[in-house]
């Protein structure tokens, strides 16, 4: 099956004054329809960088990153809103005002291109589909920690969009709704067919995904394709984590 996403032989640095930081290192990467990638690295190794490059936020300094065979960095026609609209990032900071209902929040990547109502509606249906329909009228500042991810990831596929990016959604949960968002997005990946590439805070969470990979020192390791185990080698000064 061909690739939705591809990261070709990607590098990206950052400088601090005279200094350069390599962050990802000729970083190669594929996300298929229907699979969930689960990538882990220390705090500080280049997780967020990876998936804003992927998520084309930001251009890497070489190497290519294309989606469904288009790089994404073209300025042909139809590839400058990929995210929000083909692309879906789960981001958990939520909305600027704390008072906004988590229904408008879920809503408000549809309007200008449906009617309000009709915003609502579908808004209503993707909180029902991530289980917080319930919560459709409670303010941003009024939900816990796990209503505020699952409310996220509604906003997120509420344009259903072909690939879903998640930065680390997992993080500040407890364990059990650390399983359900990890069962979650694995059934958004098998059921709608979606790519899933997210990262993961602790090794344990990666155990839902149908691939795994480890950044460390701007390299990624990732498990072979089709390989039957989510199986990788650590570098071994993460072994004792």
């Amino acid at each position: 099956m061909a690739a939705l996403l591809s990261l070709t032989h990607t590098s990206k640095s950052y400088w601090r004054g005279p200094h350069e930081t390599v962050v990802l290192d000729d970083v190669s990467l594929d996300v298929r329809a229907g699979e969930m990638i689960a990538i882990w690295g220390r705090r500080g190794a280049g997780k967020t960088t990876l998936l804003k490059v992927a998520a084309g936020l930001e251009p890497p300094d070489r190497g290519i990153v294309s989606f469904q065979g288009r790089d994404v960095r073209s300025r042909r026609p139809g590839l400058g809103h990929l995210l929000g609209t083909s692309i879906g990032w789960v981001q958990r900071s939520g909305p600027l005002s704390e008072g906004m209902l988590a229904i408008e929040y879920v809503a408000l990547p549809l309007l200008g291109r449906v009617s309000r109502r009709e915003a609502l509606r579908r808004a209503s249906a993707s909180l029902g589909q991530v289980g917080v329909r319930d919560c459709a009228r409670s303010g941003w500042s009024s939900l816990t920690d796990g209503e505020r991810t699952l409310v996220c990831i509604a906003h997120a596929l509420v344009r259903e969009p072909r690939l879903l990016i998640a930065d680390d959604p997992t993080a500040n949960l407890d364990i059990l709704q650390r399983e359900e968002v990890i069962a979650l997005l694995a059934a958004a990946a098998e059921q709608r067919g979606l790519g899933v590439l997210m990262t993961v805070p602790d090794m344990p969470e990666m155990l839902g995904a149908h691939r795994v990979g480890s950044l460390s020192e701007g390299g990624l390791i990732l498990s072979q394709d089709d390989d039957g185990e989510n199986v990788i080698d650590f570098p071994g000064k993460q072994r004792s984590l």
